[in-house]
């Protein structure tokens, strides 16, 4: 094989080879594609919030959602401007932090700010929770101040005790005091959501691309062997 022999065959395997790799890349997104519409379950059983996290750790990824029941005294009381629950309504929600027997703290969310003074619960009254455990927000959707929470997230409640504080929050789906079920409207919390960041048609427009790019790195020396010839 001469010198221009191995150049063209070189030339045509480096060709082969990118174009695979958009190819494979390409294959990959579409996986992700499909993962993304898989339904997540989450376990339904109901246990104790201590069983699933602790004070000053961060929330575990498979503690998020689950069905977590602990008791304790409301020691502060917050406005959660903003907020939108499961179906997609937005609304002012009431965050309680709330000091468990255990000896920590944790933000629960009761329902809405405007329903707050119908069922009031003191702080000398012992409440016993189920809820959903929720990782914190991130993203602040208002200016916080002394009674107002621009995100559900601990670290804004640090000065209200002196309490260990866990991570994420609490959806209360029931209160119970003094043997009595509260009664009112609770948020809906949000439905289980799939692992695999980003969004179906997402992963399918970067499959698109990286196939597009693959054709074009497998058409550039054809075209550049029809140009070639007019640049003599």
């Amino acid at each position: 094989m001469n010198r221009s022999n191995l150049q063209r065959a070189l030339s045509i395997l480096g060709v082969l080879l990118i174009a695979s790799s958009f190819v494979g890349l390409g294959i990959g997104q579409l996986n992700r594609a499909r993962e993304s519409r898989i339904p997540v379950v989450v376990d339904s059983a109901l246990v104790s919030l201590e069983s699933l996290t602790q004070p000053r750790i961060a929330l575990p990824s498979k503690a998020t959602l689950r069905h977590v029941q602990f008791r304790g005294t409301y020691i502060a009381d917050f406005q959660a401007p903003f907020q939108a629950d499961g179906n997609g309504h937005s609304d002012t929600w009431e965050a309680g932090l709330l000091a468990t027997d255990s000896g920590g703290a944790i933000l629960v969310v009761r329902g809405l700010w405007s329903q707050r003074d119908l069922h009031p619960v003191s702080e000398t009254q012992l409440v016993q929770i189920t809820g959903k455990l929720m990782p914190h927000q991130n993203d602040d959707v208002t200016q916080s101040s002394k009674t107002v929470l621009s995100r559900l997230d601990s670290a804004l409640v640090v000065s209200h005790t002196s309490r260990d504080l866990y991570d994420g929050y609490v959806i209360a789906e029931s209160e119970i005091v003094n043997g009595q079920r509260i009664d009112r409207a609770r948020i809906t919390p949000p439905a289980p959501r799939s692992g695999i960041p980003g969004f179906y048609w997402q992963h399918l427009s970067y499959v698109v691309i990286w196939w597009f790019m693959a054709g074009v790195v497998l058409y550039l020396p054809f075209y550049q062997r029809r140009v070639a010839p007019n640049e003599i």
